[in-house]
């Protein structure tokens, strides 16, 4: 079968079936973060790659960013999992053609990152490849055993996602453009995303019962956590936190960037409704990041379904796929 017919959460799927099951107590493929167990207690251990032409581009990716969101973007895997990143390798296959500073200008990027967010870098590698391409390994810890997984969102539960999703997809467009209504906000969100690790630290005292971020697209990234937990969802459109696309000269819709744009690096989760005002005002209050809650959890038959002007249809899993034609 080829891999455009079986799209990336099959092909995972496939991998799973063939490297086995964890034994009890861990999890492997399937969250954003694996879940081991170790003498000192729980680790969480995730990796990301970063490649250019299909992750980035240095035309308009500096050094610094790229290295920012290398880290960036699996403190957020740590973070959706209830966890604090701690320590990193990070990896690089180099190409032809670029030279020692833009590798020291990555590096310092990704120092900017750990810095700000308390973790280290611990070792690596380097190789030569075509294309440049950065991987990151990554441990971080849960509070004691807590551990937030996308499995355990139950009907009833309040849905809801932190600060602004489709941003960074609008960044990505302006980008892309070379427009002249650059806003310096959505540039950020797709150069220099915020990992949510603050936010993870706030809400975890809460116990929320499935977590994910937002990488792929709220809508495909929500149809994965209910998939993990065996639910349905009802999103309300109006209550999305859909990017302000003022002054961008951008001709997009915001409530479809929010949706399937991806890369927001927001966190998604699902929580008994009774405690969701609280953990939302608690998390606004430490760390000035809105939480907004969207829909509910429902049972499974439901499927997901988005509410738009009163009238309600599927949410079907739109978003980012590696292997999609």
């Amino acid at each position: 079968m080829a891999l455009s017919d079986l799209g990336e959460f099959g092909l995972i799927q496939r991998i799973r079936a063939v490297t086995g099951e964890p034994p009890e107590g861990e999890v492997w493929i399937g969250d954003d973060a694996a879940i081991l167990r170790a003498p000192g207690g729980t680790i969480l251990f995730t990796a990301d790659l970063l490649v250019e032409g299909v992750h980035f581009d240095l035309g308009w990716t500096g050094a610094e960013d790229l290295g920012w969101k290398a880290i960036a973007v699996n403190a957020s895997d740590v973070a959706a999992m209830g966890g604090t990143p701690r320590r990193a390798l990070v990896s690089l296959a180099v190409r032809p053609g670029l030279d020692a500073d833009f590798i020291e200008g990555l590096y310092r990027g990704v120092g900017a990152c750990c810095d700000e967010y308390g973790l280290a870098v611990a070792g690596g590698d380097l190789s030569r490849a075509s294309e440049l391409v950065v991987s990151v390994a990554m441990i971080g810890n849960p509070a004691g055993r807590r551990v937030v997984e996308r499995r355990g969102a139950r009907p009833g539960d309040a849905l809801c996602v932190t600060g602004t999703l489709g941003a960074a997809a609008a960044g990505l467009a302006l980008l892309r453009s070379g427009s002249s209504g650059r806003r310096e906000d959505l540039d950020a969100a797709q150069l220099r995303p915020t990992p949510r690790v603050r936010e993870a630290e706030v809400l975890r005292r809460h116990l929320p019962s499935a977590m994910i971020d937002v990488s792929d697209g709220f809508a495909a990234d929500l149809g994965r956590l209910c998939a993990a937990s065996n639910v349905g969802a009802r999103v309300d459109a109006a209550k999305l936190p859909v990017p302000d696309l003022t002054g961008s000269g951008l001709a997009l819709d915001p409530l479809e960037l929010a949706l399937s744009g991806g890369e927001d690096y927001e966190l998604c989760f699902a929580i008994p409704a009774a405690r969701a005002g609280r953990a939302a005002s608690e998390v606004v209050a430490e760390t000035s990041t809105p939480v907004h809650i969207v829909g509910e959890i429902t049972e499974q038959a439901a499927g997901v379904q988005l509410t738009l002007d009163r009238q309600t249809r599927p949410l079907a899993p739109a978003g980012w796929d590696h292997f999609s034609p």
